[in-house]
């Protein structure tokens, strides 16, 4: 499909994981295109990749728990959750204990006031290894990611904040700097593995 200036929509490629995607988007003020409404439907509602509005602009960081796995033996075992990193184009994978989550949250806190209204999952002192409470877990830290860059981008304070014109120009090594809990690497000699 070709576009020119005077079409009222653009032609947005993107990849989806594993998948190459591509969706339409329209101005809210102009008429659709004679394109079938049930296909239109169709691709905004598979192929609309998260964190990406209609104008094709990305979300500056976006963060995901997509699963967690059992490591260790005997008194050793514990879980421990897989945090994937997106800054602009770069995307990063780092698995960290709840004790490093928590680590994090602290320290954090400390030095960013803003941080200490986030809800942080509490700690349990029993069924820690229980698969549901595992779940739950990862759920509540993940929201807790999102809502702590959620702060962090818009705080005055923070390095990850916009420039004066409310741009973002932000990358792997900024979101590293602002806390090791996202640099591969940092807890992979810990007695608890990449804890």
């Amino acid at each position: 499909m070709t576009m020119n200036e005077h079409d009222a929509f653009y032609f947005v490629h993107s990849m989806f994981g594993d998948t190459e995607v591509y969706f339409y988007c329209f101005q809210e003020d102009e008429k659709l295109p004679n394109i079938n409404p049930r296909k239109l439907k169709y691709q905004h509602l598979v192929s609309r990749p998260p964190g990406t509005s209609c104008g094709g602009l990305q979300e500056p960081v976006k963060l995901s728990i997509p699963r967690y796995v059992l490591r260790g033996q005997g008194k050793d075992e514990h879980f421990e959750f897989e945090v994937k990193i997106t800054v602009m184009d770069e995307t990063w994978t780092v698995f960290r204990r709840y004790s490093r989550f928590r680590e994090m949250h602290k320290s954090l806190k400390l030095k960013y006031p803003e941080l200490a209204a986030l809800d942080f999952p509490p700690k349990k002192l029993f069924g820690n290894r229980d698969e549901r409470m595992v779940a739950e877990r990862r759920n509540h830290l993940e929201r807790y990611l999102r809502n702590l860059f959620r702060v962090m981008l818009s705080s005055s304070s923070s390095p990850l904040r916009a420039d004066e014109d409310g741009l973002f120009h932000l990358s792997k090594r900024d979101v590293c700097d602002f806390s090791s809990f996202f640099k591969k690497g940092v807890f992979e000699y810990s007695s608890h593995g990449t804890g």
